[in-house]
């Protein structure tokens, strides 16, 4: 028998629910989310594929749309994503991406923060993609990277190495200085700026891993 997407994507939401709320959460550095707001109101957060569990439990609530692509697995992360409190913006930014581009600027601009998994939704993993840039430079909002790292998980064995953290244990979020696009950045530019948001990512995300294992 087939199980309803609607009822999985319940049933997903209250165990995200029920394990973060056995989680030690530690946040740093969080003064880098002010300084991105005092550029625009809104902001972009930039996240890892595989670190978006936790950050979907601490942030949860919050007006911030997430973009999850059409596919299946796509439709039930968006379902997920709903009944934690964010909202749900369908498409990808790579696959016939101008429209989900356009329409993640029109939230922005509408007061809403935009959630975007930076190497997804197929990957490669921990490799950024040029649709935040893009939806950067065309708003003016800041990219604010966030990531999170926990001391005991399981890994799924998934392309973008996806993390459960275990019950109880310790999970670390953690943010870095926001990256600012100009309106008049030129492809060399912009490319420059996807190399340093991935680079901070990356950064943050070994910083992360290493305070929760501390």
């Amino acid at each position: 028998m087939t199980v309803p997407m609607g009822l999985t994507a319940w049933v997903g939401a209250g165990v995200i629910r029920a394990l973060g709320a056995t989680w030690r959460i530690r946040v740093e550095d969080e003064e880098h989310l002010r300084s991105a707001r005092r550029v625009a109101p809104n902001v972009i957060f930039a996240v890892w594929h595989g670190r978006l569990l936790p950050l979907s439990y601490t942030h949860r609530g919050q007006p911030i749309q997430v973009l999850a692509s059409e596919h299946r697995d796509g439709e039930m992360l968006g379902r997920t994503i709903v009944r934690l409190g964010f909202g749900h913006a369908r498409g990808s930014s790579t696959r016939g991406g101008t429209r989900a581009l356009l329409d993640l600027a029109q939230r922005l601009r509408s007061g809403f923060d935009v959630g975007l998994t930076v190497d997804g939704p197929r990957g490669p993993r921990h490799v950024v993609k040029p649709g935040v840039i893009e939806i950067a430079k065309l708003t003016g909002a800041a990219i604010v990277p966030i990531t999170a790292g926990s001391r005991r998980h399981r890994t799924l064995a998934s392309w973008d190495a996806f993390e459960v953290p275990a019950p109880c244990t310790r999970v670390v979020v953690r943010y870095a200085a926001p990256v600012l696009v100009p309106a008049q950045a030129d492809r060399d530019a912009m490319e420059a700026h996807r190399v340093e948001l991935e680079r901070s990512l990356m950064r943050i995300t070994e910083e992360a891993d290493r305070g929760a294992r501390a």
